[in-house]
Order: C-alpha cells, then sequence, then structure tokens
C-alpha cells in the first residue's frame, strides 16, 4: 500500500477458476510531490520498508523451498498501457511511448534476497550468481489475446542436477521496470491457479 492506493488486491470478479479469488496488479502513479511510479508486485518473501524521500523500497525475496520441480504453471491476463513515468535510473533504450510489459518469474536459490530498487547492485544476478540454482521466466511480457485468462508454462532451467535450493523466489509485476520506477499507469496483470511441475525432466541451463 502506498500513498492511500493498494496497486495489488484479491479479487472474486475476473477469476479462472469459478468460486476462487485472483489476484489483480495494477501499476498507479502515487500522489507524492510530482508523483512517484509504482508498479504492483507478488511475490514470495516480505515488504521490507520504503523511502518517499529517494522514491526506493526494499523487498526481501524468498521462501523456504527445498523441492526440485521442473516447472510453474499459471494463467494470466495482461492489459498494458504506454509507457508515461520514466524513472531517472531506468535501463538504456526505455523510453516514455513504448508499450509497457509485465514479468513473471521463478528462481530456485540457496538463500533469500533483500533488493533495493533504488540500488542496482542488490539485484539478483540470475545467470552468475551461484546462489542460483534454477531460473525460468515469462517469454514475452507482452498483452495476452482474448479476453480471457492465457495458461503459462515456465521451465526452470538448472544450472546443474545435484544442488539443492533452500528457498524459492516466484515474482510477478504489472511493470516490468516497476523496479525502476518506469511503466505505464494503468497496466494491469491478473495471475490465477498458479502450480509447480514435478513430472517429467528437468530443463538444463545454456
Amino acid at each position: 500500500k502506498m500513498g492511500g492506493l493498494i496497486p495489488t488486491q484479491a479479487v472474486t470478479d475476473f477469476v479462472n477458476t469459478p468460486g476462487g479469488q485472483a489476484a489483480k496488479l495494477e501499476s498507479m502513479k502515487v500522489k507524492i510531490g510530482a508523483g512517484i511510479f509504482a508498479a504492483a508486485s507478488l511475490y514470495t518473501g516480505t515488504f521490507g520498508n520504503t523511502n518517499v524521500f529517494d522514491q526506493s523500497a526494499t523487498v526481501n525475496f524468498g521462501q523456504k523451498f527445498s523441492a526440485r520441480p521442473i516447472a510453474l504453471k499459471g494463467f494470466y491476463k495482461y492489459t498494458p498501457k504506454a509507457i508515461d513515468m520514466v524513472g531517472k535510473k531506468a535501463p538504456a533504450g526505455v523510453a516514455k511511448g513504448q508499450m509497457d510489459q509485465c514479468a513473471i518469474y521463478i528462481a530456485l536459490a540457496k538463500k533469500s534476497y533483500s533488493i533495493n530498487n533504488g540500488d542496482a547492485n542488490t539485484f539478483i544476478n540470475f545467470k552468475d550468481d551461484p546462489n542460483i540454482i534454477a531460473y525460468g521466466e515469462l517469454p514475452s511480457g507482452a498483452a495476452t489475446a482474448g479476453e480471457d485468462y492465457v495458461e503459462f508454462n515456465i521451465p526452470l532451467k538448472y544450472k546443474n542436477l545435484t544442488d539443492v535450493p533452500t528457498h524459492i523466489i516466484v515474482v510477478c509485476s504489472s511493470s516490468k521496470y516497476g523496479d525502476y520506477m518506469t511503466g505505464g499507469v494503468g497496466s494491469t496483470l491478473y495471475v490465477d491457479d498458479f502450480s509447480l511441475i514435478y513430472d517429467g525432466e528437468p530443463t538444463m541451463w545454456k
């Protein structure tokens, strides 16, 4: 909850499974000073704190977990807006007018992580960090087709088949560059019915 707004909410009016609940993630503009961008997010872990003066927030990624699934399955619906707010530290090439993107990813790790979106040095290097055992992400953050939920299946790419994780990290965001205070106000992501898949051969990281 930021500035009286709640970017992430449980909803019952648009769900994949009738009678259940889904999560609605909507990027918003928080009216603090000239206004700051707040991407909605949903993740395994805990929220740390916010600093309105330097427009940063701290989150703790990771929930205790020791199994080795091969994929994350779920359903999502994404309706993006054009990027209309760009933070001072936005990645090169990201500019106003481009269509926003969502993000859904999963990682297995040998530790938890404290991420400060105001300090890129705290961001996880999924490829090179030896504490990351496996990783997978939604291949495209573009808008989904049609009016209903779309199924996704994200394979976990393992670096080896011997390390055992201690934590699982699952992150969803209505704006891919929300960590950089960048995105489109009104971009909306619905997610529902997540499950871990265990049957089959694991994918190896290449």
